[in-house]
């Protein structure tokens, strides 16, 4: 049986193992979002209740039992293709559906039919209208049209537009608002770097980028630096013709080339362009959908510049080597400190086998860890992998779909939460410093969490544990118990998901929203001592704490 010792958690000797935790709640404090004051203290927190984090509703984002998934697009595309959306839906026991490109009204009220959110998607290239690409893509100072490395080996690119590029501009509105037409809840955007993106291949020199930049260099350019280039009279400048004379590199070589401030200008160019684009087309779209329209971005699960900080909140790619505790909270923590919340897809990787047994039980354990953090996972089907030929990954339900049901299950316990603690897997709660409320090794793979309703002393305390060992044991946790209900008795029950069990039982639970067959509920017993005895968790259970009446 293995014994977590409480004492062994403390900062002493292990600040340097996690700096960049302290540095994220300071920035949650200088930024604005809040913790609930301590009651009487100062310095550690003296309850759980008075240390939940506080955070303002996010819009359009999903609620913190909803179920996500993605669908490249509607499927099956064709009578070859073997996958069904719909099927998947039901069989994961998904509650929204997103990031999904198509607008066919039929296929989105079967999805709407099934109870379930749809969140359409919009691209770089998204645009509607009559011009050709050639007439709005980004182009290199050589006038090529550009494309993006990743694409480089696709039978056919996407295109990818120019944010100064009024043709695209509208065209671009005219898309997305045919997914809000069509019946889209919501909006997903891919690639919003635009402009800034495009500069990593050379661009944009199109016609509408030069007059732009020269506004631009006129506004924010130092003058005596513009003299060193010998560039005066900005009214006629183009910055392509001084490339070309200058004979400077072009495409993806053009980043590469020897640094100098007009270059520095030009990218900071494309960033301001790519910023204020985003901001004007979602503008222009809430004018003409006659309502606000919530749309989210793809961050690389990593990036919260101006760009991304443009969307409501962030669904983003995670690699494999990131899908750890300790990298999955500061993700969580990064992202409430811009009053947002992050979405991570699974664990991707191009090189291993997707139906292993690691593969299976790290994303499991990544799925546990996201909704233990209050985050969610996009469910592992229609999953973009980075492989040269950028094939997708459609996962068996029968490998997550007891977590999912776990998920829809445990919704009380979920939705409306907020975090008061984490600690395990090298994360060490700054909020508690040397008295944390529950003990932990930092030589067990146990990551634990306790989440509860902010502004309620008498909620209960959700305490999620994920065991990110290969072979789960036995555990026994150590609480201190003055930090539950400042010391009050108080009484706890284990619930896990139910790992076997009939498919029509699934089936059932998805038509009637009744999900308690599908979760194990039993009491257990807080020692005088605070030992909390668990059986091995494949890999997650929840105990929840309730105040004894």
């Amino acid at each position: 049986m293995l014994l977590i010792n409480r004492s062994a958690i403390g900062l002493r000797g292990r600040r340097a193992r996690c700096p960049a935790l302290l540095g994220i709640v300071l920035a949650l404090l200088v930024q604005g979002t809040s913790f609930a004051e301590p009651e009487g203290v100062t310095g550690p927190a003296a309850s759980l209740h008075s240390a939940t984090l506080l955070a303002a509703p996010i819009a359009g984002a999903p609620r913190a039992s909803a179920v996500c998934m993605r669908s490249l697009r509607s499927r099956p595309i064709n009578a070859k293709d073997p996958h069904d959306t719909l099927a998947a839906i039901r069989s994961f026991h998904v509650t929204r559906l997103e990031w999904t490109y198509g607008n066919d009204p039929a296929f989105i009220q079967k999805v709407h039919d099934l109870g379930v959110e749809y969140g359409g998607a919009v691209a770089a290239g998204s645009y509607e209208g009559k011009a050709t690409p050639w007439q709005w893509n980004v182009i290199g100072s050589e006038a090529q049209r550009l494309v993006p490395t990743w694409m480089r080996a696709w039978p056919q690119p996407n295109p990818w537009g120019c944010a100064n590029n009024p043709e695209f501009r509208a065209g671009h509105v005219r898309a997305a608002l045919a997914a809000v037409k069509a019946g889209a809840d919501v909006l997903h955007r891919d690639e919003p770097g635009q402009n800034e993106h495009s500069y990593n291949w050379g661009g944009c020199f199109c016609r509408h980028c030069m007059v732009g930049f020269r506004g631009w260099l006129a506004e924010h350019a130092d003058r005596a630096k513009l003299q060193e280039l010998a560039i005066g009279d900005l009214a006629e400048f183009d910055y392509g013709d001084y490339c070309r004379a200058q004979k400077l590199p072009s495409g993806d070589a053009f980043r590469l080339g020897k640094a100098n401030v007009l270059r520095s200008y030009f990218r900071q160019y494309q960033i301001d362009s790519s910023v204020a684009f985003n901001q004007w087309w979602r503008e222009e779209l809430n004018r003409q959908a006659g309502r606000p329209i919530a749309i989210s971005c793809n961050n690389g699960a990593s990036r919260w510049t101006p760009i991304e900080l443009s969307f409501d909140y962030c669904i983003g790619e995670l690699r494999r080597d990131h899908a750890t505790p300790a990298h999955l909270h500061e993700v969580m923590q990064t992202a409430r400190t811009h009053g947002r919340t992050q979405s991570v897809t699974m664990p991707l990787d191009g090189k291993d086998e997707p139906e292993s047994p690691g593969w299976v039980a790290v994303t499991r354990r990544t799925i546990a860890t996201m909704y233990a953090l209050g985050g969610h996972i996009e469910m592992p089907w229609d999953t973009y992998l980075p492989t040269p030929d950028g094939r997708r990954y459609f996962g068996k339900p029968g490998n997550y779909a007891d977590l999912t049901a776990f998920i829809r299950g445990m919704a009380t316990h979920l939705d409306g939460h907020s975090q008061a603690f984490a600690g395990g897997c090298a994360v060490i709660d700054p909020n508690w410093q040397d008295r944390p409320p529950v003990g932990l090794s930092a030589d067990e793979a146990v990551f634990v969490t306790i989440r509860t309703l902010p502004g309620n002393d008498e909620a209960p305390l959700v305490m999620h544990i994920v065991d990110w060992r290969d072979e789960p044991k036995e555990m026994e946790l150590t609480l201190d118990q003055a930090s539950f209900f400042r010391g009050s008795p108080m009484t706890a029950r284990l619930h896990q998901p139910i790992t076997t069990v009939e498919p029509a039982l699934h089936a059932a639970a998805f038509e009637s929203g009744d999900y308690s067959s599908l979760v194990q509920t039993k009491p257990v017993t807080i020692a005088a001592n605070g030992r909390l005895a668990l059986p091995p968790l494949r890999p997650w259970g929840v105990v929840v704490f309730e105040k004894a009446r």
